[in-house]
């Protein structure tokens, strides 16, 4: 009596299939791996050495990478979960970056000037072009400007305090009883607007100075002028809010 042969995909049934299609998920995995480090090292630099490592453990880690042309990296978009902290080197030149790129952006422009101290970056917005005389609200043809810098915040891992500064002519009105609630207000406001443009509330201080922290001789009308602005303060280190220790009596 002959033998029937038996019908199907061999002795294992289907579970060749599955090992088959394993395998070749893995291989796609590992070669997704590759060619993203091979495009994200055509250029060497730090910042993307940081990049890949980030989208290779996203990789690895099951996530999504996504490639595109303007993310971390020049090229691969990296989740915020993952994007590696700026050294203080680094970020000193990213700061020194974004004030070039401002000074060149709005070059003569009269309304704001750009420096870099101990602090950081610091955006002086000359009053008299943000702020109508006495008043808080931001005027209209300035908003180019002030979405400019937003733009260029957005993302920063660093606290920016706004600061607000006044001269010493005196005001009395119901809604600014001195230049300290004048001052505070201006700075508020232009943190209200950074803020309704994407840049993060918990990264952002307003303190208003009034009268007390003058650059320039109060005694001269250009002096005043120079004198009431707002500061734009990306600050280098962050704000520490902290308690510390308490102090006790000696006494028992």
């Amino acid at each position: 009596m002959s033998a029937k042969k038996k019908k199907g995909g061999g002795g294992h049934g289907g579970a060749g299939l599955e090992r088959w299609l394993l395998t070749y998920s893995d291989m796609i995995t590992l070669l997704l791996a590759l060619f993203i480090m091979l495009y994200a090292l055509s250029t060497v630099d730090e910042a993307k050495y940081r990049a890949i490592a980030g989208a290779l453990a996203k990789v690895f880690g099951g996530g999504n990478v996504i490639v595109s042309t303007g993310g971390v990296g020049d090229g691969i978009t990296i989740p915020s979960e993952v994007t590696p902290q700026l050294t203080p080197e680094g970020l000193a030149k990213t700061l020194e970056e974004i004030g070039k790129g401002l000074a060149a952006d709005f070059s003569r422009d009269g309304r704001f000037g750009v420096f870099l101290n101990e602090r950081g970056l610091v955006i002086s917005l000359a009053g008299n072009a943000f702020f109508d005389s006495g008043k808080a609200d931001l005027r209209p043809e300035i908003v180019p400007l002030l979405d400019d810098i937003a733009e260029r915040l957005k993302g920063l891992p660093s606290d920016i305090s706004l600061e607000g500064h006044t001269d010493t002519d005196p005001i009395h009105t119901a809604e600014f009883p001195s230049n300290w609630e004048l001052s505070y207000a201006r700075a508020n406001r232009v943190r209200q607007y950074l803020q309704s443009k994407g840049v993060a509330e918990s990264q952002m201080i307003v303190v208003g100075y009034g009268e007390t922290r003058p650059l320039f001789d109060n005694k001269t009308a250009e002096g005043k002028q120079k004198n009431r602005r707002v500061d734009v303060v990306v600050l280098k280190d962050r704000a520490v809010i902290d308690l510390g220790q308490e102090i006790k009596s000696d006494e028992p």
